[in-house]
């Protein structure tokens, strides 16, 4: 991953890999659930761009990747378990 950022134009978070791989869209927050633990380890670790005029909803992306990897949520996990 080289960056994740807020596109205002589509209204989704846009993953950005280096290289040749394709750029992953986000319409949902939720989706961040079923990421692998790897990808939202990434994903809080950098914190997500975007313009003023959409620091609400970006922001919301921000706050699902923080609650996922600081509650170990995500894809293949048995957190209902733990908590």
């Amino acid at each position: 991953m080289r960056i994740w950022c807020y596109d205002s134009d589509t209204h989704e978070a846009v993953i950005v890999f280096k290289g040749d791989r394709e750029n992953f869209w986000m319409l949902d927050p939720m989706w961040i659930v079923n990421m692998s633990e790897n990808d939202i380890s990434k994903l809080f670790r950098h914190d997500i761009i975007y313009e003023d005029k959409d620091a609400h909803q970006a922001l919301q992306f921000q706050r699902v990747a923080c609650l996922c990897f600081y509650r170990r949520i995500h894809a293949g996990s048995t957190w209902s378990l733990k908590h």
